[in-house]
């Protein structure tokens, strides 16, 4: 028991210098706070987002027609057939889907047959798809004229917190990759990394001090810019779920910087690669709706299911989210990441050289 308590006295006095060291550094508080200012300010101004394939729902009597001519049809949309009209409407309001459709077949007006909920996070896509939606049901029924179809926006979105998602994962990925890696490789550089191990304190212990330490920067600059976006407002167990999400992406990302920083010899090389491989890694999550090449490839990015998580979570309404795939590959992710460094660590002389 003494034991425990011991390593669990160096690892807080290990995390507590590096807060100090941190207060110090001007690296460090630009970047935490420039995305924070960005983040609100994206809150103020509001944001577009590039135009996306689309998934939509449709339920209703002899839906399977519309639903094989828009699959011959159109490459950009993705057709779910529900036999529950209700489910429709949660999981447009969920974000699962862009559109649900509710076809009325027995109605007489070619405008009456068509109930249309849409995606309103976005206004440009909403406007996007209100267009191809109708044009789509004109060509479908061979109608020239203008029609005015039903459309109803599926829940109401927050156009500040709307972009707040994209602020967190820029903001997880840079502590982890440019912070903790810069973070241990100055320690190497200034050997003081080499004096704390010749102390009774074990590589390990500096390992998990340096995550808990980009852990506790991740929280306190998410709780942040929640507070100034209005996140606090969505229920508690939305809150948990973004919790729980923010902690697996820290997680994720000190790992691959603690990687990064144990495979190089210098300060100045570790910032270089992390810069390097920064934008590669965030950018495939903000775009990954752009095609189904670009969605392909973002899955072998964990910055992209990080932002979906927190997209789920933070951006739409009701009870009906699911991350549990997200939260799976960003489990994943960290293990390998952390494997690879205990795996390092095994088969090193020293962690300082």
């Amino acid at each position: 028991m003494s034991d425990l308590k011991s390593e669990i006295k160096i690892v807080l006095l290990l995390i507590k210098k590096d807060i100090k060291e941190s207060l110090k550094n001007r690296t460090a508080v630009m970047i935490i706070m420039l995305p924070l200012f960005a983040s609100l300010m994206f809150s103020l101004v509001g944001s577009q987002e590039i135009v996306r394939n689309f998934e939509i729902g449709i339920s209703g009597n002899s839906a399977e027609e519309l639903v094989s001519y828009i699959d011959n049809n159109f490459k950009n949309f993705s057709m779910q057939e529900y036999q529950n009209s209700e489910r429709g409407r949660v999981d447009a309001a969920s974000g699962n889907i862009d559109a649900f459709i509710e076809y009325r077949r027995n109605r007489e007006k070619i405008e009456d047959k068509y109930n249309i909920f849409l995606d309103s996070r976005d206004s440009v896509n909403y406007f996007i798809l209100r267009e191809n939606i109708s044009m789509l049901l004109k060509r479908f029924h061979g109608i020239e004229e203008e029609i005015s179809f039903s459309f109803n926006s599926a829940a109401e979105i927050d156009t500040a917190s709307s972009i707040l998602p994209v602020w967190l994962t820029v903001t997880i990925t840079m502590i982890g990759l440019m912070l903790i890696s810069g973070s241990l490789s100055e320690e190497k550089d200034n050997n003081t990394l080499a004096a704390l191990l010749v102390s009774r304190v074990k590589a390990s212990q500096i390992i998990v001090s340096k995550s808990l330490f980009a852990l506790l920067l991740t929280i306190i600059a998410s709780s942040l810019m929640g507070a100034l976006n209005g996140a606090f407002s969505i229920s508690l167990a939305r809150l948990s779920a973004a919790f729980i999400i923010i902690t697996a992406g820290s997680m994720v990302f000190s790992g691959l910087g603690l990687m990064i920083s144990l495979f190089t010899d210098s300060q100045s090389s570790a910032r270089s690669i992390s810069t390097v491989i920064y934008f590669p890694i965030i950018f495939p999550a903000l775009v990954a709706d752009v095609s189904p090449l670009t969605q392909r490839l973002a899955r072998f990015f964990p910055s992209y299911y990080l932002y979906r998580a927190l997209d789920k979570i933070l951006v739409y309404s009701g009870s009906n989210f699911s991350i549990f795939l997200e939260l799976i590959f960003l489990a994943l992710f960290a293990v390998i990441f952390y494997f690879i460094i205990y795996f390092h660590l095994r088969r090193t002389d020293s962690i300082a050289e």
